[in-house]
């Protein structure tokens, strides 16, 4: 049963979570663009893209996850990816795009990275 592309908005932790759900291309890219819009500012500039319930990304949707990147930041934040599909994983690889995003196998994953921005170095290293 095919099911009409959307996006499930939520926060976490203070995080923004945008997850497409279905196919995005030239003709949904533009709620996804508007979405990030909506969602992000100089003060909500953490981005969660959780694709685990997204099938396909074109040219378009990818130009616009990375818009919405160098966005955040200017701001000071970050985008992250959770737990892309294996189509939607191979895409990213061979755009280029998993060196330019942190890619995160599951968004509770992705999410907890976020605890480690307010660990200073010598905390991790015990020194």
């Amino acid at each position: 049963m095919f099911k009409h592309p959307h996006i499930v908005r939520t926060e976490r932790g203070g995080i923004v979570v945008v997850a497409p759900v279905g196919e995005f291309d030239i003709s949904s890219v533009e709620m996804l663009r508007s979405t990030f819009l909506d969602a992000t500012s100089e003060t909500n500039n953490k981005v969660v893209v959780d694709l685990s319930a997204t099938t396909f990304l074109d040219s378009m949707a990818l130009g616009t996850m990375l818009g919405v990147s160098r966005r955040v930041n200017g701001w000071g934040g970050w985008v992250r990816v959770a737990a892309p599909q294996p189509n939607v994983r191979k895409v990213l690889r061979i755009t280029g795009l998993d060196k330019v995003f942190a890619l995160y196998d599951t968004l509770d994953q992705a999410v907890a990275h976020q605890e480690l921005d307010h660990i200073q170095p010598d905390q991790l290293t015990g020194a």
